[in-house]
């Protein structure tokens, strides 16, 4: 079945199917990482090596979203996406069936590369289809999917581990990766006409990136993204060190805060038809700094339920940026849309990695350094979010209509 083309409601099924795709990358670090120490026992591997299996799937996203978007600009994105998701079904039950650590490792860098397609090419797609404002809602609606399914992953996880050990918990990721090729077969048709020339890769690249558009929306997205990963490294020790939460309660805080984002989300796409895709995204970058601005106050003022609620709305209004961001980034890229869409890809995964270990690398007694870490990417995407708002006065940056 073949996405529109033209303007109109996608099915919900192919939203579904996009939000996977999408979060393809999220659930395969999530639902593993509660076996760590497990695999670490069995496989006789140090600490250190079984960090490395992370570290793998990591190094192989950040390639796979660098490479693969040019390719789909050439041939469409049918094939990579299809190609992409057998590459990660074929890693998975590598990851399964791993004699070593060092096995294990290579098959999960095999298995990031090939994760890395489909959030790549789901946004290549979803600009192939649309444009402008209906753009950044469908932006939105896929991006709930993509941020609801990790919600998931590490409590099913740890559900998993006592059931099939951490051999299992791949082998169940696989069964889960082959389902979503099967469907992505038959629900995703082509929606990019392949182009018949050769055109230089590195002439798309300078394209892209010749776009203040692109790099306006890079900044902001590749800032807020940096925000969440603070947040994320820093949050078990901030939580569980220094205010004495449980794993348990930390994990419903999580979850929680999760489900901010995903709220976040939602009212991002509400309200993007009402006040417009580059007002929408100014606001939540301020509302990103006035949040992070607040956490040391409402931590000294009310203890760990202030801090609590600092964190909630910090991580929604992130949320919020999110769709804007992604959108605002390929809306001008209708012909290099899969080029764009790996740039922005790539900027995002390398400014997270960049600023995520900061805050723990400083050490910390209160929410003081944590906040300092969140203000400072909430200044740069504020900057950021400011500079797409004045561009939009020029009609020479506006995005086209859909």
């Amino acid at each position: 079945m073949k996405l529109r083309t033209r303007p109109g409601p996608l099915a919900t099924r192919q939203v579904l199917v996009l939000g996977l795709l999408t979060a393809l990358g999220p659930v395969s670090i999530d639902l593993y990482v509660p076996a760590l120490p497990t695999l670490q026992h069995d496989l006789d591997a140090s600490g250190g090596a079984a960090q490395l299996t992370l570290a793998g799937m990591t190094l192989g996203l950040a390639l796979g979203e660098l490479c693969i978007g040019a390719w789909s600009d050439r041939v469409g994105r049918r094939r990579p996406l299809l190609l992409s998701c057998t590459v990660h079904l074929g890693a998975t039950v590598g990851c399964a069936l791993a004699p070593t650590v060092t096995a294990l490792a290579g098959c999960r860098f095999v298995q990031g590369v090939g994760a890395a397609g489909g959030s790549v090419l789901v946004l290549a797609i979803v600009r192939d289809i649309a444009a402008g404002d209906r753009l950044a809602r469908l932006v939105a609606q896929v991006t709930v999917v993509t941020t609801t399914a990790p919600l998931l992953a590490p409590v099913v996880g740890a559900e998993l581990l006592p059931l099939t050990g951490w051999r299992g918990v791949f082998g169940v990721l696989a069964v889960a990766s082959a389902l979503l090729l099967l469907v992505t077969w038959r629900t995703i048709g082509e929606t990019h006409r392949p182009d018949s020339g050769a055109t230089d890769v590195v002439r798309r690249v300078r394209a892209v990136l010749a776009d203040r558009s692109f790099r306006q929306a890079a900044v902001v997205g590749s800032a807020v993204s940096a925000g969440v990963y603070a947040y994320v490294a820093a949050s078990p020790l901030l939580l569980q060190d220094v205010h004495g939460l449980s794993p348990r309660s930390y994990g419903l805080v999580f979850l929680a805060n999760s489900a901010g984002l995903v709220a976040g989300v939602r009212l991002s796409g509400w309200l993007t038809p009402r006040r417009g895709t580059p007002v929408v995204l100014a606001g939540f970058a301020g509302a990103t700094l006035l949040t992070a601005s607040a956490l040391r106050p409402l931590e000294a003022s009310f203890g760990l339920a202030g801090l609590l609620a600092g964190l909630w709305l910090f991580v929604a209004s992130c949320g919020g940026c999110f769709p804007g961001a992604a959108a605002l980034a390929v809306g001008r890229q209708a012909d290099q849309s899969g080029t764009a869409s790996s740039l922005y890809g790539f900027a995002v995964f390398t400014a997270s990695g960049l600023v995520s270990p900061i805050a723990g690398t400083i050490g910390f007694t209160d929410a003081t350094t944590v906040a300092c870490v969140l203000a400072g990417t909430s200044s740069v995407a504020v900057v950021g979010g400011l500079r797409v708002l004045r561009s939009t006065r020029e009609p020479s940056v506006r995005p086209p209509s859909g």
